[in-house]
């Protein structure tokens, strides 16, 4: 069974997803996934959608912003500034719910 322990990083506790196994008479710790700064996975679960939908907004405006700044004949740099943040945004958005989708199997699979 799976538990959530947490791990200090400089001044930010983290918390990981963990399951203990045993090697050679010794248990070893094996990380599941990185909950970040969710203290539980019911927490992780509820605030994933909303920050991959956020992100999803996020990127949305800014893909708006960069076909405006094309039609304003802004520069090209500022033009493609702006799409890189969209890009880094929905690629956050993405891995976050690949994260969410995880989580959600293994709670299906009856690991935590």
């Amino acid at each position: 069974m799976a538990f959530v322990r947490s791990k200090r990083v400089g001044p930010y506790e983290y918390y990981q997803l963990v399951e203990n196994r045993w090697m050679d008479g010794n248990s070893r710790q094996r990380v599941l996934l990185h909950l970040g700064r969710y203290t539980t996975v019911e927490a992780a679960l509820e605030g994933w959608p909303k920050e991959v939908g956020g992100l999803r907004r996020f990127a949305s405006q800014r893909r708006d912003k960069a076909n405006q700044l094309e039609k304003e004949h802004s520069s090209e740099s500022r033009v493609e500034t702006t799409l890189k943040r969209a890009r880094k945004a929905e690629n956050l958005a993405d891995d976050i719910a690949a994260k969410l989708k995880r989580l959600q199997d293994l709670r299906d699979q009856g690991k935590i």
